[in-house]
Order: structure tokens, then sequence, then C-alpha cells
């Protein structure tokens, strides 16, 4: 809508959910094809049970407002430099409602209370629509599947004129080759997580594409962005963003690969992983974000070690893939070691499954790009040698019986929410609280937690500021407190405490 003077105002806009609708409306009247991301997407809200879609005629968005400028606002013809954005809910709800609820706020002192409304509570998120007809799918945050054990997902707070929306989840784009290619898109999925959870101006793909090339070209020039970023690039685009990149490959220890990559995804922490295709003829390079995992019904036997790992039992792992969508699924599946290369694993990526039941593609995993925390120094390869050294006194320490079922995880927390996390989970609180109030923890602390079968038995919470170092006094020097999850190992993790002299939780 245009006024006298020219300038452009919003209108809002709301209909009832249906698939093919909302394919057409993010078509918007163009003729070009529709791309599979869109067909996803419009798939993927209909499995979130959405009832109601709210349209942002005119919304600038700070990511495409970037690329805009990198890019398009040079072409001889340039688009629009704002998006369409739409809103999903779950709730039934039309116009009238809509405008009834927001007057209801306008109506109340801004120091009272306002419980949330049923809009609110059945926000499912938000798609962003550039003004780009062969690649329309902007900055996009969906709800993740309640089914899915996915972890690398933060909380967004969404404005829709009055109201304040909040959707937990992870952005997701679609590659524009112009400003970015697939590893831009997954770097900036990754950057867009860990910069929020520390407070930080998330960056635009088109600032992960400058960085990427600021010192280094090794491919031509990034923009058109072509031939993609290399693995050097990305960890150049991670590092200016303030993040340390930690890069493992996947062919030199796939039970310590596969471990950080569940460690990292545990613990909120998404990762960017480096494929290369596997069909025979195909040499092509992908890069797509690791958001969360599954298990399955038993350990591979590629991914175990001489402890009883838990990452051992991955079996999925839910992508961001620039080519598909968010929450994509795909399988890990061991390679044994043969002439052609290292035992490794690959990833079986699945495609299109409602017009071809069972199609997938296959990629060899090349390496895992983690963005972590620069502090955070000791490694999950560290942990896991800190686990192999523990493993004997925790066999003892659940006895003959229980020792075969002993397994255990890592994961990386912020201190505070570690602490705060722990109400309701400890044997003790009293004592608890007494030692937290006497120990000095780190922003970012590394957590060892030990299981019988399923059941969390006791936690080992590690300096992350150090490394492991080859003499066992360094090895405890790391060690900051125990925490006992389990009374029936009261004294005997007691015990353990006070050999290592550290506190017991």
């Amino acid at each position: 809508m245009i006024d006298g003077h020219g300038r452009t105002h919003n209108e809002i806009k709301v209909s009832r959910f249906d698939r093919g609708d909302l394919v057409r409306l993010i078509q918007n009247g163009s003729s070009s094809p529709v791309v599979p991301q869109v067909e996803y997407i419009a798939r993927y809200c209909e499995t979130l049970g959405a009832k109601t879609v709210v349209v942002e005629e005119r919304y600038v968005d700070r990511h495409y407002l970037d690329e805009f400028a990198f890019f398009y606002s040079r072409n001889l013809v340039a688009p629009a430099s704002f998006v369409r954005r739409f809103h999903v809910f779950s709730g039934h709800f039309g116009k009238d409602d809509l405008a009834r609820r927001m007057a209801e706020l306008l109506a109340r002192r801004p120091d009272s209370d306002s419980p949330k409304g049923n809009i609110e509570n059945t926000y499912l998120g938000f798609i962003c629509v550039r003004p780009l007809d062969t690649v329309p799918i902007g900055r996009t945050v969906l709800r993740r599947l309640k089914n899915r054990e996915i972890w690398a997902t933060g909380p967004y707070s969404v404005h829709l004129g009055n109201l304040l929306l909040e959707v937990d989840g992870l952005a997701f784009q679609q590659q524009d080759v112009a400003v970015g290619a697939c590893a831009t898109a997954a770097a900036w999925s990754a950057l867009s997580r860990v910069t929020r959870h520390e407070h930080m101006r998330a960056p635009t793909p088109a600032e992960v594409s400058e960085s990427a090339a600021r010192h280094l070209l090794s491919g031509g020039r990034v923009v058109p962005a072509g031939s993609g970023l290399t693995v050097q690039q990305l960890c150049e685009a991670v590092r200016s963003c303030g993040f340390a990149p930690e890069f493992v490959r996947a062919s030199e220890r796939v039970e310590v690969f596969a471990t950080t990559l569940h460690a990292y995804l545990l613990s909120g922490i998404p990762v960017i992983l480096t494929l290369r295709r596997l069909d025979e003829g195909h040499d092509e390079g992908h890069a797509v974000t690791a958001v969360g995992f599954q298990r399955g019904k038993k350990p591979t036997p590629l991914l175990e070690s001489s402890v009883g790992l838990r990452s051992a039992w991955m079996s999925k792992l839910y992508i961001h893939d620039d080519r598909i969508g968010p929450y994509a699924r795909a399988f890990l599946r061991p390679i044994p070691a043969t002439d052609r290369w290292k035992e490794s694993l690959a990833l079986e990526i699945e495609t299109n499954q409602e017009a071809d039941p069972g199609s997938s593609e296959k990629w060899l995993v090349v390496g895992a790009l983690t963005p972590v925390y620069p502090k955070i120094r000791l490694s999950v390869g560290s942990l896991l040698r800190l686990a192999e050294a523990m493993a004997d006194t925790m066999d003892r320490a659940v006895g003959p019986k229980f020792a075969p079922l002993l397994g255990v995880e890592f994961l990386f927390r912020r201190s505070g929410e570690y602490v705060r996390d722990l109400a309701g989970n400890v044997v003790n609180p009293g004592r608890a609280a007494q030692a937290f109030t006497a120990l000095s923890l780190p922003r970012w602390c590394a957590i060892t937690r030990w299981f019988v079968g399923e059941t969390p038995i006791a936690e080992f919470v590690y300096d992350t500021t150090d490394v492991l170092r080859e003499s066992s006094q360094a090895e405890t020097g790391l060690l900051l407190c125990v925490v006992c999850r389990h009374p029936v190992l009261d004294q005997v993790l007691a015990q353990i405490a006070r050999k290592f002299q550290v506190l017991y939780v």
C-alpha cells in the first residue's frame, strides 16, 4: 500500500492454513517453478499442525537488507529491498480476532501483567520470503517437531504489530548463489545460534561471506558465490565472529568424531558438516548444519570405545540443508575401511519422501566444524580420555551387576545455567547449595555424565579453560567437583571426591 507521499506501508492479512494455498501465497503470482524448499516448508508447517497464516506484506529483514545492499542494489534491475513475512499458528483465528487481541494489549497499562492469549500460545514461527522468484526462502525460524531429539535451537522473540511472539528454533535460509552458497548458509545458521546465546548480534549471510574471504581467496571471488567456501574460509568466518573454529575429521577416529558431534549438539551448539558426494561419477562438495540427533535401538559397533559411549547409539541427524529445508532427516551410516578410504561415516539425506518414498542422497562425511566459545579449550577428545581413565573407578562404584550397563556422555554448559538446571536433580540440595557458594566456576564448564542404562547416576565437572596434559596430576587438576545424581551411590561418590580432593555436590 502506497500513501500520497510515495511511502510503502505494511498490510497484514489473515487466512486459514492450507498447504497448497501457502505455496501459492509464497509464489505471489510468479510464473517461476515452485522450488523444493517452498514445498518442503509447506509440508513441514502442515506436520506442525498449522491452522492459520498471517502475512506481513512489507517487512524489513536485516539479513536480506544486508544482502540487498551488498549485491542486489547494484543490479541493473534491482528487486525490492524488503521481504514478505509469513507467521504460522496452530490455532484458528481471523482478522477480527487478531485486531481484538492487539486492541486488548493496547488498553493495558505498560506495567501491568499481560498473560499470553490464544494467538501467542499457538505460534509456530515465521518465514521470510525474498522478492527473488527462484530463491525466495529467506530467514526462516520454525518450531522443531516435538517427537525429535533436537537440541541446538534457541528462543526467538518476534513482533507482529504490538504482539510479542516467541518461538524456539534455529534460523534457516535458502542459498541464493549470489551472496552465499551452501557453506555460507550452513555457517550462518550455526553462528546465528551461538552468537545469540552469548547475547551478541547474529551475523548476516553477507557478513559471513565477507569475513570468510577477507584474508583468503583460495577459490576465486566469493561474490557471486559460485565456488562456495573452503574449510579454511569457514574457519575464518567463525573466527571473525569472535568464536574459535574447532574442526574434527571423520576419518581419523570415527568414535571421537561421533562423540564430538553428539557432545556439541547436546550442548545446544550447531555443527557444520562438510560432505563429499559418494555416488560414482560425482565429485561434489556440500555443507549442512547439524541441529540435533535421535538415538537408535542399538549402538553402532564402529562408534564404540572402551567405555560405553552414548554417542554410539546416535543413528539419525536432523540438519538444515539449504537445498531441502529446515530439520531435514538424515541417517548416519558407518563405512568400514577399504582400499579406497579409511573407516568413516556416510550421511544419507532424505529428499522428497512424499513424491518418491525412499529417495535419498549419500554423502561421505569429511569433517565437522564447530563454532565454540574461545575459552572452551578442553576438547571432547580430552573428555573421552578422562572418562576412559575413570572407567575402572565407576565400574567398582556400581558393582559387577551394573557395570555392563554403564554409559557416558559429554556436554558443555554455561556454569550459571548448569547450576540452575541441577534444581531437583541432586541428592542433597543443602550440600549442593553450600558447595556451589564455595566453588569458583568458569563461564563454561564441561560435564562428563555417567548413566546406568537410562538413569543418570553421577556427573564430573571439569574446567574448560585449560587443556589435558599427559601427567596424571594435570588430569585430576581439571576436575572441579563431583555431583551425585542417585542416592545409592552417595557414599561411594563422596569417597571419589575426597580421593581427588574436590568438592562433593
